[in-house]
């Protein structure tokens, strides 16, 4: 689950200023040396040709769950096991505490954060009901 939501919702959507420090051929198009490069994690994550005609689609059940969420070699995120350790932990003693949580708003009620950067939502409204007080 928390790949495939890396994959369509990547934390970083571009990552901007990165430079060829070589000529680049790639699909009939020549990046020279010296040119800007936009790096699009998320639009990568989305790639049809990587992950088939419903790419834009959340399937957990999804085999290839391929994505730049993290980045890549050199630029790969050093805390990329951390966040994903964080998330394999929070989120089942999230569910567990609260079985019965639910968005308050729906999806299309949510704003999203204002960033060329950055994928999020400026809030994330929740029901809450149905949780259990915490022991120990």
């Amino acid at each position: 689950m928390i790949e495939e939501t890396l994959r369509v919702q990547a934390p970083v959507a571009n990552l901007p200023l990165r430079y060829a420090v070589e000529d680049i051929e790639t699909m009939g198009v020549t990046i020279k040396k010296g040119d800007a490069i936009l790096a699009a994690y998320a639009a990568a994550g989305r790639n049809p040709a990587l992950h088939g005609e419903d790419a834009d689609r959340f399937d957990v059940t999804r085999m290839n769950k391929e994505h730049l969420a993290f980045g890549h070699g050199v630029h790969f995120c050093l805390g990329a096991p951390l966040a994903r350790m964080e998330a394999a932990i929070a989120l089942p003693a999230l569910f567990e505490r609260f079985p019965d949580l639910k968005p308050a708003v729906p999806a299309s009620g949510l704003l999203p954060v204002e960033s060329f950067i950055s994928n999020g939502h400026r809030s994330l409204p929740a029901h809450l009901s149905g949780g259990t007080q915490p022991t120990g």
